[in-house]
C-alpha cells in the first residue's frame, strides 16, 4: 500500500494549508461509492427529501447527509488508514484522549449549471482565528475533478491568515483549482479559504466530504450529531475505531450511570 502521510506531503500541508493525496483508492472502488451515493440521491429525491444547498439559486448543489449510517462502504472508507494518520497529525497535542472527532461525512453532488460557492473557512470561529486548527476536510473525489466540473478551489496560503474571507476576495486572481483523478482525497486546513466551483460541463460531479473536528471543539464545530443520528444496527456493527472516531461513549465515566438511591 503506498503511504501517502509522508515528510513531503506534511510540508505541503503545513506551507499551502491542503495537499492533493493522488489515487489513494482505485478508479474502480470510486465507481462503486459513486453508484451507491447516486442511489442514495435519487431515493431522497423521490421521496421528498433531497437536500439543497441555500446559496445555489438554481438548487443543483445536492448534499447527502449521515453517510455512516447509510453503507458499509462509507463506514470502512471514512477510516481509511492514511487519511487518518494525516487527521492525528493534525489534531496532535499532549492528550490521552481522543485527538479528534468525525464533525461529519456526507455526499457533494454538483449538477451541471450548479453555482459557485462563495469563499469560507470551515472553522466556526470568531476573529482573530485561531494558529492552531479546529477543524481540517477530506474531499473524496467520486469523479475526475477538472477545469470545468466545479472543482474545489483555494486560495494557498490562506490559513496562515487570521480572518475570514469577504466579498471582494470572491475575485482574488490567486484562487486555484485542485484538479485530480478519481480517487484522489484532498486534504484542508479548517482555516483555508476555499469554495466548490461552477460545474460548466454537462455531467454530475461527485465527491464525499469527511470533516473532522478537535475534540475539544467538538460542541461547536460538530455538523452531524453521531450521538444521535447513528443507529442501533451500525453501531453494532461499527469497529473500535469507528466508534473513537464517532465519539461513542466520549464523556462517560465509570460509575457515572448509577444514580444513588437517596437523591433529592
Amino acid at each position: 500500500m503506498k503511504k501517502f502521510f509522508n515528510t513531503k506531503n506534511k510540508k505541503i500541508f503545513s506551507r499551502y494549508g491542503y495537499v492533493i493525496l493522488r489515487n489513494v483508492i482505485s478508479k474502480k472502488k470510486s465507481k462503486v461509492l459513486k453508484r451507491k451515493v447516486l442511489e442514495l440521491y435519487e431515493s431522497e429525491r423521490k421521496n421528498g427529501k433531497s437536500y439543497n444547498y441555500k446559496f445555489d439559486k438554481n438548487n443543483k448543489t445536492k448534499r447527502v447527509w449521515n453517510l455512516v449510517n447509510k453503507s458499509k462502504e462509507f463506514r470502512e472508507i471514512i477510516q481509511n488508514k492514511e487519511v487518518n494518520l494525516f487527521m492525528n497529525w493534525i489534531f496532535d497535542r499532549k492528550t490521552d484522549h481522543q485527538k479528534y472527532f468525525l464533525s461529519s461525512f456526507q455526499a457533494n453532488i454538483l449538477l451541471p449549471g450548479c453555482s459557485k460557492q462563495k469563499l469560507h473557512i470551515d472553522s466556526p470561529l470568531p476573529e482573530p482565528l485561531p494558529e492552531w486548527p479546529i477543524k481540517a476536510n477530506s474531499i473524496w473525489m467520486l469523479d475526475d475533478f477538472n477545469i470545468n466540473n466545479g472543482a474545489t478551489e483555494v486560495l494557498p496560503k490562506s490559513h496562515k491568515l487570521k480572518f475570514k474571507p469577504k466579498k471582494k476576495d470572491d475575485k482574488n486572481k490567486n484562487i486555484i483549482k485542485c484538479i485530480g483523478s478519481a480517487g484522489s482525497v484532498i486534504i484542508t486546513h479548517g482555516a483555508l479559504w476555499h469554495r466548490s466551483g461552477e460545474n460548466l460541463s454537462s455531467e454530475k460531479r461527485i465527491a464525499l466530504l469527511g470533516c473532522f473536528a478537535a475534540s475539544y471543539a467538538m460542541e461547536i464545530a460538530n455538523e452531524e450529531n453521531h450521538s444521535k443520528i447513528i443507529d442501533k444496527f451500525t453501531l453494532k456493527k461499527a469497529s473500535p475505531f469507528l466508534k473513537k472516531i464517532l465519539g461513542v461513549g466520549h464523556g462517560l465515566k465509570t460509575g457515572s450511570r448509577i444514580v444513588p438511591k437517596n437523591r433529592n
